[in-house]
């Protein structure tokens, strides 16, 4: 996935560097750069939290939860995955009924199916639901003064 984000941020890169490039230096403004742009960073952003979430890169408070013992800070971490499962269970189901209600229109300028743009919200859902389980499993499998092998850092 990184490789994947790394492609669509050197599109987006290009996109908006002949953009300003025809815009202000040949006057000619291209419309299809910035649509293009602006589809790369909705893929970029929902792609990008799935990817976060595989490193524990998202912010997070954890001066509460270690003032608890190990028992205590399992249980908050089973807590907050089921409050995010369902939140990402939502972003899929509602993000296939989104991509199929919105199959047949065509984005302005690239002419693209909107359901293809659209199709970034329930694929990073399945990611972030994969990602959320593997970490979560993993705070309650974890031992007393083990700590992540976090690779963000």
């Amino acid at each position: 996935m990184k490789h994947f984000l790394n492609l669509l941020l050197a599109v987006l890169t290009v996109s908006v560097f002949m953009q300003v490039v025809f815009r202000f230096l040949i006057e000619q403004p291209l419309a299809w750069t910035e649509e293009l742009a602006r589809y790369c960073l909705i893929w970029i952003t929902f792609l990008g939290a799935a990817y976060a979430m595989s490193l524990r890169a998202h912010l997070s408070v954890e001066f509460f939860v270690n003032s608890f013992p190990l028992l205590g800070r399992k249980i908050m971490a089973v807590l907050a995955g089921v409050v995010s499962l369902s939140f990402f269970s939502i972003l899929v189901i509602y993000g296939f009924q989104l991509v199929s209600k919105s199959t047949s229109q065509t984005s302005p300028v690239l002419d693209l199916p909107m359901g293809f743009v659209y199709l970034v919200i329930p694929i990073s859902g399945i990611f972030l639901i994969i990602n959320l389980l593997a970490n979560t499993i993993s705070d309650v499998l974890k031992k007393e003064g083990e700590s992540h092998d976090d690779p963000a850092l």
